[in-house]
């Protein structure tokens, strides 16, 4: 039996197609006697309008896409997005929304966006010059960056990436540390600079190493997942300028950067003190519990999905203060070995 279509539903209710389309989609435009014969004979015919007709001729799909400019394998790979999405689905719960995850596709963002039937647009971690948040422009898709800068037509919401970061230096700087490594958030797409995020968390580690006249960072970028921190670890110096602490802009890089140290024979922290950033739960769980920087990252997601429901009922949206980091002090850290050697011999 073939599918009940708009034009069966219009003949047997003796109106046009489109007041068919208008009993579902614009029922004010049709008198209350019109109506109720046209969704009478629907429900007669077991007629509903298809999901993606419908959300074109109403121009609402009732879903919000997250714009991931990393493989899906990559971001999965990093539970800091489950936390985000939990944020963002209590919004979108309570006002009957769906997500849709939208990654590149064939490389693309650009072709992600056009293939996508969304409402508006959450974006990570891409910079507010980026194309594709030119495209959503043009065709006037409302968005909301997450960890990125503001700019005239996207607000943007952020944490307190420096101060979070400087606190974090000046913790293992407090400790004794001199020669201290910084493993950097990797670019997103293109880019040839650090992310809005990268550049900020950097600028707050140097701020207290710069402060304390330390001598220059190593630094190596590395991914958001625990085989990228291991890499990182074979990139850090050996020898005499062997960093005695790292600075991770990730959790994940940190726990994959802690492991590898550990099969290298090192051990954590008396050989190598590690801070990680984000405190996802599984930091409290590592062994030993890595000292970390606290980001508020399902109340992030909250936010985000807010101004955009916000932006997608054409109200106009600032960018919100940043939200608060704190440092979370746990068992990856301590005095750097040497001086537990010279506490101990002077005791």
């Amino acid at each position: 039996m073939s599918r009940v279509n708009i034009a069966d539903v219009a003949s047997a209710a003796g109106v046009s197609k489109t007041a068919v389309s208008f009993a579902f989609n614009n029922p004010e435009k049709l008198g209350q006697a019109t109506l109720e014969r046209v969704l009478g004979v629907a429900h007669e015919l077991g007629y509903a309008p298809h999901p993606a007709a419908r959300a074109l001729s109403m121009r609402r799909s009732g879903t919000i896409g997250v714009l991931i400019p990393q493989r899906l394998s990559t971001v999965f790979a990093n539970p800091f997005l489950s936390e985000l999405m939990q944020g963002l689905g209590e919004l979108c719960e309570e006002h009957d929304l769906t997500i849709l995850l939208v990654p590149p596709l064939d490389g693309s963002l650009e072709g992600a966006i056009r293939q996508a039937s969304v409402d508006g647009f959450i974006s990570l971690g891409l910079s507010p010059d980026d194309r594709a948040l030119e495209m959503l422009d043009r065709i006037g898709i409302p968005a909301v960056l997450v960890d990125s800068d503001a700019s005239p037509n996207h607000p943007a919401v952020n944490v307190d990436d420096a101060g979070g970061a400087e606190a974090a230096a000046q913790h293992v700087l407090d400790l004794g540390h001199r020669e201290v490594a910084i493993i950097v958030l990797p670019p997103t797409r293109a880019q040839v600079g650090h992310t809005p995020a990268a550049s900020r968390r950097l600028a707050g580690y140097r701020a207290a190493l710069d402060r304390a006249g330390a001598p220059e960072p190593f630094t190596v970028t590395a991914g958001v997942t625990m085989a990228a921190g291991a890499r990182a670890f074979d990139a850090l110096p050996k020898g005499r300028r062997r960093p005695t602490a790292v600075l991770a802009m990730s959790d994940m890089a940190a726990i994959g950067l802690m492991a590898a140290a550990r099969t290298a024979g090192l051990k954590i922290p008396d050989d190598l003190s590690i801070v990680g950033y984000d405190d996802l739960p599984m930091a409290a769980w590592t062994n030993p519990a890595l000292t970390t920087v606290r980001q508020p990252i399902v109340e992030k997601g909250r936010l985000a999905a807010r101004l955009l429901i916000q932006r997608m009922k054409g109200r106009t949206v600032e960018s919100p203060a940043p939200l608060g980091t704190s440092l979370v002090v746990r068992g990856s850290t301590s005095r750097p070995f040497e001086s537990k050697e010279v506490s101990g011999r002077s005791s």
